[in-house]
């Protein structure tokens, strides 16, 4: 099994209904809540690209790639990216009104990647396709 997505998006947040409606479409028979973790990851991680790493007008690229075991995103801008943003380590304090969606990411998959091509940024994803709660039950049906 092998489904895979490749999109070449505009930087503006008006398509995003279309890839949330793509990606669903995609993953198709996975656990429904490991579908809403992957759509909400994707989605802020895609916004982050609009918003903060395309402010030369160019396009976000983005891919999906699911082999039955693993959902692999990965989400690119062509900058220009001053410097290359950290993966947090805490949740923000409640009172700041932005920096939540990389910790927000790190809440919903299992492994995340950042690196800097070219004058941008690139986003790697992983998700288990199992349900977490699936993947802690034994076969036997216990824990």
């Amino acid at each position: 099994m092998g489904d895979s997505v490749n999109l070449t998006l505009p930087p503006a947040s008006s398509c995003l209904p279309d890839v949330r409606r793509t990606v669903a479409r995609t993953l198709a028979g996975v656990d429904d809540d490991v579908v809403a973790d992957v759509l909400l990851a994707l989605d802020e991680a895609i916004s982050n690209a609009i918003r903060h790493g395309s402010r030369a007008g160019g396009p976000v690229l983005v891919s999906l790639e699911h082999d039955g075991e693993w959902i692999e995103m990965t989400v690119r801008d062509g900058g220009p990216t001053p410097r290359l943003p950290r993966l947090p380590a805490a949740a923000p304090p409640v009172l700041d009104t932005g920096g939540r969606g990389l910790w927000l990411i790190l809440q919903l998959v299992d492994e995340v990647r950042l690196r800097r091509v070219g004058h941008g940024t690139q986003l790697t994803l992983r998700r288990r396709a199992a349900s977490r709660v699936d993947s802690m039950v034994g076969p036997d049906g216990g824990g």
